[in-house]
């Protein structure tokens, strides 16, 4: 793949959970690195879907650990989604982009890519 077209499906990979987190006022998805540190642009994704499987209050007051690993739980046992990251690795400072881009992409694939604006 080139360089063109990874840049391109970033964009548009980027694209989409921007305009899929952007009802939650806490997350503010910048990049494929730092902006997923905290956990909440995850379990954002998933619940902007899923707004059933959990309560987005009661993962605002997770720590950064158990929300990562919330989000990859519920998107293995919902989405058939394996765990292709740790909680460990992604709550760094800078977590490793290619890892945390496959993640998305698979989350990608599986969930709708239309988000209705409210």
């Amino acid at each position: 793949m080139s360089d063109l077209q990874q840049t391109n499906s970033e964009k548009i990979l980027l694209s989409w959970v921007r305009q899929t987190t952007r009802p939650y006022s806490q997350v503010n998805v910048l990049n494929f690195t730092t902006s997923w540190t905290d956990g909440l642009a995850f379990n954002a994704v998933l619940h902007r879907h899923k707004p059933d499987l959990f309560s987005w209050d009661k993962v605002v007051k997770m720590s950064p650990i158990e929300r990562l690993e919330h989000a990859f739980s519920k998107a293995q046992t919902y989405l058939g989604i394996e765990k292709l990251l740790d909680p460990e690795d992604v709550a760094v400072r800078l977590p490793d982009k290619k890892s945390i881009i496959m993640y998305l992409t698979s989350l990608f694939e599986v969930l709708p890519q239309q988000v209705t604006i409210d």
